[in-house]
């Protein structure tokens, strides 16, 4: 479904991958707003393989730069036995009609710190005992200070009824929304998202490359850059991208590929580049 954007709008005809499109003023292609006007990760196409996604920066990011979920901000790691009713109480009987589950960990949830809807449009994983295997999207949660007002608990609304039953012992995970509270990709929060297309002010939303040909710093710091070399994550320089590898491999190295893997997979270069300055990389992470 193509759409062209028009009165300061993106002016290239784009189209949405899936649902029934924008209508009216939208957001231009190198422009950022404060306040949301699209939904976190609706999909731009351009007609040569482009791709961007409409994202939110928790902070600041300059134009060209590898950009990832901050996890530290936007999910955490299982957790084990925390589920409970809204009073902090272990809860054996949460069952295929709730919609609607408490979590208790004072380690993890701090009400007095966290905000209404930080996971909105993540996951809620569950990693261990009854329910295992199943993953639910998060429609939403009220700030915990508010409700459920229980020191450590976090009230979370999901998109669908559970579908299998879950009891106090079993064990959660969460990721965020891919496209929400994103920062520059470092060597640590490495959940790559996408390429800045601009610099991106903290609390802002703006667009969000994640396929086709953008322009990214490189980091030839650990090996050389060719066209057609494969475009990792460096480990070294944040939000840059380092050929696969780095240095030049041997002979016994060549035929051990998967222990070079170690950085996330961007794409590929499409020229030479000199270290530390921009070059144009074909991403695939759409």
């Amino acid at each position: 479904m193509s759409q062209t954007f028009e009165a300061g709008g993106v002016t290239q005809t784009l189209r949405t991958r899936l649902g029934q499109g924008q209508s009216g003023n939208k957001l231009g292609l190198y422009n950022e707003e404060s306040t949301q006007s699209s939904s976190l990760g609706l999909a731009l196409d351009v007609d040569d393989g482009a791709e961007y996604r409409y994202s939110h920066y928790v902070s600041a990011v300059a134009a060209g730069k590898v950009s990832a979920l901050d996890i530290s901000v936007a999910g955490f790691a299982s957790i084990d036995g925390k589920f409970t009713d809204s009073a902090g109480t272990a809860k054996d009987d949460y069952g295929t009609d709730d919609d609607t589950i408490y979590l208790t960990d004072t380690g993890t949830f701090q009400s007095e710190n966290d905000a209404a809807n930080v996971w909105a449009g993540g996951y809620l994983f569950i990693t261990d005992a009854a329910g295992e295997g199943y993953k639910y999207r998060i429609k939403s949660h009220p700030q915990p200070e508010v409700e459920p007002a229980t020191a450590g608990a976090i009230k979370l609304v999901l998109q669908d009824n559970l579908a299998a039953a879950l009891d106090s012992e079993s064990s959660a995970a969460i990721i965020g929304n891919r496209y929400k509270n994103l920062a520059v990709a470092t060597a640590t929060d490495n959940l790559v998202c996408g390429v800045t297309v601009r610099s991106v002010t903290a609390a802002y939303y703006a667009w969000t490359q994640t396929r086709g040909w953008a322009n990214v710093l490189a980091d030839e710091s650990a090996g050389t850059i060719a066209a057609g070399t494969i475009a990792t994550l460096s480990d070294g320089v944040s939000g840059a991208a380092q050929p696969l590898g780095g240095a030049t491999l041997n002979s016994e190295d060549a035929y051990d590929l998967f222990q070079l893997i170690t950085d996330p997979i961007l794409g590929h270069f499409g020229t030479a580049a000199a270290n530390t300055e921009y070059t144009p990389i074909f991403l695939t992470l759409g």
